[in-house]
């Protein structure tokens, strides 16, 4: 039906004088026994006492009162008299619109549904009906209050003819997201009669990727998505709840400031992976984790940290990553950033150790640098064990002054020093009668054993007695050791004749201050 137009003030006086003149009339009648009402082209005697009431009703006033009209063009009085003639008859007027009901519930609504005949009874609303649910429909929560028709025809194909949404709702549309086939622009997310943000469920309905449970905090796409602008916020989605990070190098690796670089927008936990993408030709085998940022953290405390400290996992082998071997030494002097697998034997010592490594090269016993410095040596090296745990016989035949072996002995080759001469020590002795001798200090002594010479050997090894001259000769002479020192020169002064073997003669010639200004020893 079509709305009923406003009354003027004029008219709904007239109406009123006209419903009080037929009240006062029915009211006259039924006490003095007037005729009863008259009705649209029926003889009075017909019409019942009722019709005054009911002309009262929506219906009765829109089809008999208004002249479009009589009762027989419904009610069928000769044969069923007044009684409610039902919507069928509806149809001869009103045929397209009673072909085009709506439903009721899980059944079809007829006329009388909508339209009151019935007097005394208010003409029902749609939301009457429609604050609950209808069958498949859902009860009307959002518009509750507004005009149906605006979007509704009740009797029409297509029975919703939603109105321009932009009329009521200035937010922004999306004119990207409605661009694809078969759109029906604000109806494509959000329903007629549902709350607004029931429309944010209904994104999974298009968008299935990425499959399987979304991390916690990126449930809703509107978390990240403008809901009418529907392209991502970019960096400032991510800080709304992360907040400013402090991210790995992002002073100067331009990619490393921007979340998404690294962090997939709906698989973000897969981070890690991003890595490769730029860093290709970087391949970190360590502990049997593929991943960087085992090493590197992603989101330091510290900005200009670029890895985290290998101690951080390797405490048990040092406290810091500058005491791991010597102090001072870092891990990385050892170990390659990328490839931690720890060179072998002298391939490791040689970075730091190459003089040394040569100079054991020529040493069998010396070569492996385990045997001194113990099996640990790369991360704690022993210090050298004592000399004499390999050379006993050397450490235990070694005279006063000779058992500190590095003093003559360079550790690695085990030569000797050039600078380690007996002079170095002995100074005193080659200005002796033996300082030049040949061979040298080794022609009487050793510096230890086991072998050479253990003892000094007798002065007739090189000086036999029937080659010495004078009074060499003399059998009371035979002990060198008497007037000579290994390395003074010969005594020859008086106390020396006269002290032991010649006191007889101390009186003998008193002037003369040497014995051998008469007794001569030398030809």
């Amino acid at each position: 039906m079509k709305p009923r137009r406003k009354s003027s003030g004029s008219a709904l006086v007239v109406a009123a004088v006209a419903a009080v003149a037929v009240l006062a009339a029915a009211a006259i009648a039924s006490l003095v026994g007037a005729r009863r009402p008259s009705a649209p082209g029926l003889p009075p005697e017909l019409v019942p006492v009722s019709w005054a009431e009911c002309r009262t009703s929506a219906g009765h006033r829109s089809h008999v009162a208004a002249g479009k009209a009589t009762c027989r063009d419904c009610h069928d009085y000769e044969r069923l008299g007044f009684r409610d003639p039902g919507a069928a008859v509806c149809a001869r007027c009103h045929a397209p619109e009673a072909a085009h009901t709506h439903a009721k519930g899980d059944a079809r609504a007829d006329c009388l549904t909508c339209h009151v005949f019935a007097p005394a009874r208010q003409a029902p609303t749609c939301i009457g009906c429609h604050a609950q649910r209808q069958g498949a429909f859902a009860a009307v929560a959002h518009h509750a209050k507004e005009d149906c028709t605006l979007c509704h025809r009740a009797h029409a194909d297509g029975p919703v003819a939603p109105a321009d949404c932009a009329g009521c709702h200035e937010e922004q549309r999306a004119p990207k997201h409605a661009q694809h086939a078969d759109s029906k622009g604000c109806l494509d997310c959000h329903g007629g009669h549902t709350a607004a943000a029931a429309a944010v469920a209904g994104c999974a309905s298009c968008h299935r990727q990425p499959e399987g449970p979304r991390p916690a905090g990126h449930e809703s796409c509107v978390g990240c998505h403008r809901p009418h602008d529907f392209t991502a916020d970019g960096e400032r989605a991510c800080r709304r709840c992360h907040g400013a990070k402090t991210t790995i190098a992002a002073a100067g690796v331009e990619a490393h400031a921007a979340c998404t670089s690294c962090h997939e927008p709906h698989a973000p936990a897969q981070a890690a992976r991003a890595c490769a993408r730029c860093h290709a030709d970087v391949h970190p085998s360590h502990g049997g984790q593929e991943s960087c940022v085992a090493c590197h953290a992603p989101h330091p405390g510290d900005p200009d940290s670029k890895r985290v400290a290998c101690t951080s996992c390797h405490g048990r082998i040092a406290a810091s990553d500058a005491s791991a071997h010597a102090p001072g030494t870092a891990c990385q002097s050892c170990h390659r950033p990328h490839d931690f697998t720890r060179p072998n034997g002298a391939e490791l010592c040689s970075t730091c150790h190459a003089r040394e490594l040569t100079l054991a090269s020529a040493n069998k016993g010396h070569a492996d640098c385990s045997s001194c410095h113990g099996k640990s040596l790369a991360h704690a090296p022993a210090a050298p064990p004592a000399c004499a745990s390999c050379h006993a016989g050397e450490q235990a035949s070694a005279p006063a002054g000779h058992a500190r072996c590095a003093a003559c002995h360079e550790p690695h080759a085990g030569t000797r020093l050039p600078q380690a001469t007996c002079a170095s020590c002995h100074a005193n002795k080659t200005a002796g009668p033996h300082g030049s001798a040949t061979g040298g200090c080794a022609a009487c002594h050793r510096a230890h054993g086991p072998g050479g010479l253990q003892a000094p050997p007798a002065c007739t090894a090189c000086h036999a007695r029937g080659s010495l001259p004078a009074l060499h000769a003399v059998g009371a002479h035979a002990d060198c050791a008497g007037c000579h020192d290994a390395h003074d020169a010969p005594r020859s002064d008086r106390a020396a004749c006269t002290g032991g073997c010649h006191a007889d003669r101390r009186d003998h010639q008193p002037g003369a201050r040497v014995c051998t200004g008469c007794h001569v020893f030398r030809r």
